[in-house]
């Protein structure tokens, strides 16, 4: 019998399917290994604690910064393109 590609396609969903139902059915069984089903709660607490910290800078350094200069926009709008602009939204 020949296997076709639709016919790996299903038995690899079928597996992904049957693997992805495995795990949790052997999780929930070691949950029950105990002879009354409790299982113990844990709890942690986290007690506030105090951080110290500094800055590392340059020691007698300069730093300067240069501003960028303002440039020209170098696009135009040409003259009567918002008269336009708005006489095409009324004709709507």
């Amino acid at each position: 019998m020949k296997t076709t590609t639709g016919n790996r396609t299903l038995f690899a969903f079928v597996l992904a399917v049957g693997l992805g139902w495995a795990g949790p059915l052997w999780a929930q069984s070691s949950k029950q290994d105990s002879s009354d089903g409790w299982v113990p709660v844990k709890h942690l607490e986290f007690t506030p604690e105090d951080v110290e910290g500094g800055y590392l800078g340059p020691e007698g350094e300069l730093i300067e910064v240069v501003q960028r200069a303002d440039q020209p926009s170098l696009i135009e709008i040409r003259q009567g393109f918002e008269a336009e602009v708005v006489k095409m939204m009324e004709d709507r």
